[in-house]
């Protein structure tokens, strides 16, 4: 006789693997298929979630660049120097929002839940983050 048990179950699953840290699901993905898939969806809606954090902060600094030309249309000194303020802000916290969106993809690379072009992108992206560098920014 079988019994039920919903650690089996895809909605199940997808709860649970919402409320766990990267490096949990990393290790949970190989229990069995349906945890894998549930997982890889998962790690693909964390990836998203990343990009549009990455683009918020692009959108944010180009706002507030036009504001500095706004506020200064004839001041190239001024506004020069307001850019590279605002340009230096937004660095760091860019770069952050970029690790942790590479992270993302490691995992999915490293447990075979991407596809051939998407595992070199990936691969490129780990390469330049080690760098420092934002990789689709180079």
């Amino acid at each position: 006789m079988l019994s039920y048990n919903p650690l089996e179950e895809p909605d199940t699953i997808a709860e649970i693997v919402q409320k766990l840290p990267l490096e949990v699901l990393d290790k949970f993905c190989w229990i069995n298929s349906t945890w894998y898939k549930e997982i890889q969806h998962e790690l693909r809606r964390r990836w998203k979630i990343q990009v549009l954090e990455y683009q918020k902060l692009e959108n944010e600094q180009e706002l507030e660049m036009e504001e500095v030309e706004r506020k200064y249309p004839n001041d190239e000194f001024m506004q020069g120097y307001l850019y590279c303020e605002i340009w230096g802000t937004y660095i760091k916290r860019e770069l952050e929002e970029a690790k942790k969106q590479v992270e993302i993809e490691s995992y999915l690379l490293r447990n075979g839940m991407l596809h051939e072009q998407e595992k070199e992108m990936v691969k490129y992206n780990i390469q330049q983050i080690a760098k420092n560098e934002i990789p689709w920014d180079v």
